[in-house]
């Protein structure tokens, strides 16, 4: 499995396991799912997306970005997400380290 940058091939990937997420509605705050087209501007507006792949699927992904602003702008938020069926495998290991 190689953890790295996303490249915008991995985008219909990394939706597929984020809209997994918001639809099961326990760990991200957003409450509706992301189209192909916002998904793109999503990813692309974040500091740093990463994301976990292994023979050519994305089995999970990270993003990383301010906090807020100003003196705190240097406080990070990330957030991690793996497809269900990738659970348990150490792909949400890979990605923290």
């Amino acid at each position: 499995m190689e953890v790295r940058a996303y490249r915008e091939t991995d985008i219909s990937g990394m939706r597929a396991i984020w809209n997994e997420v918001v639809e099961e509605g326990r760990a991200f705050p957003q409450t509706g799912c992301l189209s192909d087209e916002e998904a793109t501007i999503f990813f692309a507006s974040q500091s740093y997306c990463g994301v976990a792949e292994e023979q050519g699927i994305i089995k999970g992904l990270y993003i990383l970005h301010p906090n807020n602003i100003g003196r705190v702008g240097h406080i990070a938020n990330a957030s991690y997400a793996v497809e269900k069926r990738y659970q348990g495998q150490g792909v949400g290991r890979a990605l923290v380290q």
